[in-house]
């Protein structure tokens, strides 16, 4: 447990330098990520056993034994690839609206769905987009700023509509209560009347 927490604080010091600082050092790596942004001495098992489209890669080339594999255009870079491997590993991770869309992205690029393994990465990413993010009209905004880098898969995805719509959806709502608002207090009793007369209409 003390080893563990160790890692994770060489992990916050210097994780841009040493991306793989939090891997399990007492096994030799026998593969190695190349992602734009950063290098990662990996073990395959753990990633085979959550992304369909590493486990492909490995499939293809078992006879040669394939020992390096390069990613080209992963969206998010080693940044989002960091933090997929650290979910193949079972490295616990907080998901917010600063990461949430660069998750999905690279979930679906590496092919981290359901299909390969329960509860993966893209169900976890996709679940806390639609209860949390699309209910909350600042991190709504953020997540849109977050998506600038992720064309044209965010938008495959359709993470930039949703948040849209439900900026919008959002917009509408607080519009028409403000209305509702201000036609209390300018008109209160008469207001009270149409509701009145309308419970009257319907029961009689």
């Amino acid at each position: 447990m003390d080893k563990h927490h160790q890692q994770q604080l060489s992990l916050t010091k210097c994780s841009r330098q040493k991306y793989s600082e939090w891997i399990f050092r007492d096994v030799p790596s026998d593969i190695t990520i190349e992602v734009s942004g950063g290098t990662f001495a990996l073990h395959k098992f753990p990633l085979v056993s959550r992304s369909g489209r590493i486990r492909k890669l490995v499939a293809e080339h078992r006879d040669a034994d394939i020992s390096r594999v390069e990613l080209l255009n992963l969206p998010g870079g080693a940044e989002a690839f960091e933090l997929a491997a650290k979910f193949c590993y079972g490295i616990n991770f907080e998901i917010t609206s600063s990461n949430v869309a660069q998750l999905c992205c690279v979930s679906e690029y590496l092919e981290m769905t359901e299909e390969f393994s329960k509860d993966n990465l893209g169900s976890r990413a996709e679940e806390y987009l639609e209860s949390i993010v699309c209910k909350n009209l600042e991190m709504c905004v953020e997540v849109l700023q977050q998506c600038e880098s992720l064309i044209p898969l965010a938008d495959e995805l359709k993470i930039v509509s949703r948040c849209i719509d439900a900026i919008a959806s959002k917009a509408c709502a607080e519009q028409i209560a403000s209305s509702f608002s201000r036609l209390e207090y300018s008109s209160s009793g008469r207001l009270h009347m149409n509701k009145q007369a309308k419970k009257k209409g319907t029961g009689g």
